[in-house]
């Protein structure tokens, strides 16, 4: 059959369009195979946050330098095993308050140097001394001192709470691969005389903890590498389902990190309490599942016909609202009754101030009126929930009544006495 001369042109156009065609479809095929989502860096945190975790961890203590009366002291934090030490030595009991024995050894056991002099080599002889002579300071001088030394020992106990978020720093690694396997309280490690008598803190001990944890989870996974390599040999694409199940578990596992040492950080830092799982939203409680557990439960709740954390939601809310209209119509019905006794029973009526008295017609034309626009408003309510079964359901729902009615009377008077509406002006929609 032959083409008419206006298909052969629309052929030859296609044909035409054919190579551009191509070309945009290798584009996008292309284009959609080098598709790459860089994943989200995580966020840097200013040094100046852990400027204590650091001499905490490779020192042991943190200093703080005083003169008192001309003589230079260098003071320290205390860790568990000096505090226990000074509540032994001092005589700490928990039913009485702290004696002034007490005291002078808390300020003995926070003396690291007097005029240069390391005091921590031989603290059996130093510490009687140091603590005789605080005795002798005067009250208020020595209050002072314990103010000081207390503050040293709350910035050990924050930095205390950030070394878990310090352990997940980069430069934490770099100094851990530094110093595994030795003694941190060590004098060649901490370049300090006396340290080893000291004993490790709960920072050190956190640190150590928590890297050795890294490690061994660094372990595992590169034996987990080397068993997907061999089984790649044999089931290459059941291989790339585990491949890509561990991209999604380690772009999951980086996120934990991310939001844990945000929470940590903004707890020392910013006083913030950690957001739990459970938080208030208006009226009602909103639960937010956290683990792959908690959103199993609410699949498995739902499939059994069971109410999930959303139902509840839901069903809140719609106690709340029918608890709200509840409270209205009681309030209503408490005016009702506070008018009805007011006014002895009669129905009060609305005025206006209009400067001068109404007239005998004006006010038997403004009741004719009102009662005559109450009649339409209560024509166009006039509801009838017994034929609408969706109606009904919806009064069930929440709680309304619908005994209400709003009927119309009748009256037996002559109609030739009504009186037509005043007639009114039309206005227009639009001014022109």
């Amino acid at each position: 059959m032959p083409f008419s001369s206006e298909s052969k042109e629309k052929w030859n156009a296609a044909r035409a369009d054919l190579p551009e065609q191509e070309k945009l479809r290798d584009e996008y095929e292309n284009g959609r195979k080098n598709i790459k989502i860089p994943a989200p860096k995580e966020p840097e945190v200013n040094p100046e946050v852990y400027r204590d975790v650091t001499p905490l961890l490779m020192r042991g203590f943190l200093t703080q330098a005083a003169e008192i009366n001309d003589v230079l002291f260098v003071f320290k934090s205390l860790n568990h095993h000096e505090f226990e030490m000074v509540r032994l030595v001092g005589g700490f009991r928990d039913d009485q308050r702290p004696t002034q024995r007490f005291w002078d050894i808390f300020l003995a056991y926070g003396v690291f140097m007097v005029e240069g002099q390391n005091t921590i080599i031989d603290r059996e002889r130093a510490i009687p001394e140091i603590a005789k002579t605080f005795s002798v300071f005067p009250m208020d001088a020595k209050q002072r001192v314990v103010r000081h030394l207390s503050e040293l020992n709350r910035r050990a106990s924050v930095a205390t709470v950030l070394t878990e978020a310090y352990a997940m720093e980069p430069a934490s690694r770099y100094r851990w691969s530094q110093v595994i396997g030795l003694d941190l309280m060590s004098p060649t490690l901490t370049g300090v005389a006396g340290t080893d008598k000291l004993g490790m803190n709960y920072a050190q001990f956190t640190w150590r903890s928590l890297n050795h944890y890294e490690d061994l989870h660094e372990q595992i996974e590169r034996e987990w590498e080397n068993a997907k390599f061999i089984g790649s040999c044999m089931a290459g694409k059941g291989i790339q389902k585990v491949y890509t199940q561990d991209v999604d578990r380690r772009r999951k596992r980086r996120e934990d990190i991310v939001a844990r040492k945000d929470t940590i950080i903004r707890y020392a830092v910013f006083g913030e309490e950690p957001v739990d799982s459970k938080y208030q939203q208006g009226h009602a409680v909103m639960v937010t599942a956290k683990t792959t557990e908690e959103l199993a439960a609410q699949l498995e709740a739902s499939l059994r016909g069971e109410k999930d954390w959303h139902d509840e939601i839901i069903e809140a809310h719609e106690r709340h609202v029918r608890e709200t209209y509840q409270q209205q119509q009681e309030h209503l019905k408490q005016l009702v009754t506070q008018r009805e006794m007011e006014f002895q029973g009669l129905s009060v009526v609305g005025g206006t101030d209009l400067g001068r008295s109404l007239t005998p017609a004006e006010v038997q034309e403004r009741i004719v009126r009102s009662k005559q626009v109450r009649a339409q408003q209560n024509q166009r309510q006039m509801v009838y929930p017994q034929l609408d079964e969706k109606l009904s359901r919806f009064h069930q729902k929440w709680g309304l009544d619908p005994s209400v009615e709003s009927t119309v009377g009748t009256t037996d008077r002559d109609p030739s006495d009504a009186r037509p509406l005043p007639s009114r002006t039309t206005g227009k929609p639009f001014r022109k």
